[in-house]
């Protein structure tokens, strides 16, 4: 069992596998990660494991909260997908058992979108394919009120969730499926501003022993146009419309995240796109900027539960231009008796040249909880968000 004030930046953590006979006590570390684009996967470790519980664990609904207080806790509701069970034998029992380690692994509630389907969605935007699936599984959704019309959208032997991820990702935006609520955004909007980014401070050799959630502990990161986290371009679509005339549209003059000033591109790529107008190639461009941001890295810091895909952080005492503000595209939590670690996956377009702008938009809007119904999750009540 993970126990609080077991380290001063503990935060209070449940874990209930619905159904399950193992008691929290043989609990000894919590994984949580949230992604973008992917589904949230959680691992429970248990020390001790019951032999029968191996097999009769499959497809439990799994809930887990980690937080210091009742404003930064968040929540994970999924499902167990597999148990790998480990026993060595000349160790005798654990916890009067001979499992002596088992890992739940365990998929968020996208889990139930994971099977394949045949379908054809004819002329459909991107809120009404989401609005299509959400209904489907009981789930909320929020999603930008873009209007681009698809003329058709093939599910071939694709997983609903294959479907929702690509649809959205030619457009340029991003997709999460966390507690019962699909969320699709643009990286580079003003969605998440008002969610008060996280500092994330490296320390000193006077300060080094201080111990503050969202102190850096390790910063590894890429800066270019070409890195091993992708190539970072500016964009030219190319096409003809129904009369033979050429018609383009670049990216050169966009804003971008309006995080800082934009950093500019080396390289321009061209690409020739079968459209009849403007509206389409802008809509398209902006795709292909949304996922092309030239710096990444990947922290380690003292735990903050505050932290997931889309927020923004800010890094500082670097000293340095990349000081400034960074979005979240991935966030594994990592609990245990010894100690609280986030990792994270951040990338910005802009250095701290500029400061912020202030972008209008809708704000993040707090989705309604999961309830259990027939052992599977679904949204507490209708929400639908199109902004």
């Amino acid at each position: 069992m993970i126990i609080k004030n077991a380290f001063g930046d503990a935060p209070s953590v449940v874990t209930t596998v619905i159904g399950g006979t193992v008691p929290d006590r043989n609990v000894v570390s919590v994984e949580v990660v949230y992604s973008e684009n992917k589904h949230d996967i959680a691992t429970i470790t248990y020390s001790g494991f019951p032999p029968k519980a191996v097999t009769g664990y499959r497809g439990l609904p799994v809930f887990i909260s980690f937080g210091t207080n009742e404003a930064n806790t968040m929540y994970f509701h999924g499902y167990v997908a597999y148990v790998e069970a480990n026993s060595y034998t000349r160790m005798g029992r654990v916890n009067d058992s001979l499992i002596h380690e088992a890992k739940v692994v365990c998929f968020g509630t996208s889990y139930e979108m994971k099977p394949s389907r045949n379908a054809v969605y004819k002329n459909t935007t991107l809120p009404r394919l989401v609005s299509t699936i959400a209904k489907r599984y009981g789930f909320s959704y929020s999603v930008p009120s873009n209007n681009y019309t698809f003329t058709t959208i093939e599910q071939s032997t694709k997983s609903d969730w294959e479907v929702l991820v690509s649809t959205a990702n030619k457009l340029g935006y991003h997709v999460t499926a966390s507690n019962t609520h699909i969320c699709v955004y643009d990286p580079l909007s003003s969605f998440y501003r008002r969610v008060p980014p996280t500092v994330l401070r490296t320390v000193n050799s006077e300060d080094g022993r201080e111990r503050k959630p969202g102190n850096i502990l390790e910063f590894s990161g890429t800066f270019g146009d070409v890195t091993p986290d992708g190539d970072s371009h500016e964009y030219l679509l190319k096409t003809l419309d129904s009369k033979g005339k050429s018609i383009e549209y670049s990216t050169a003059n966009s804003s971008g995240s309006g995080l800082g000033r934009k950093l500019d591109k080396r390289f321009v790529q061209e690409i020739t796109f079968n459209a009849t107008s403007k509206e389409t190639l802008r809509q398209f461009a902006r795709g292909y900027e949304r996922q092309s941001i030239p710096l990444h890295a990947d922290v380690v810091v003292l735990g903050s539960s505050t932290l997931f895909p889309g927020s923004l952080v800010q890094i500082d005492n670097y000293d340095s231009e990349f000081d400034g503000f960074w979005i979240v595209s991935e966030a594994k939590h990592v609990i245990n008796t010894d100690h609280y670690m986030t990792y994270l996956h951040i990338k910005t377009d802009s250095t701290n040249l500029d400061p912020i702008s202030s972008i209008g938009g809708a704000a993040y809007t707090r989705p309604p909880m999961p309830r259990l119904s027939n052992r599977l999750w679904v949204s507490e009540k209708e929400f639908a968000y199109v902004y």
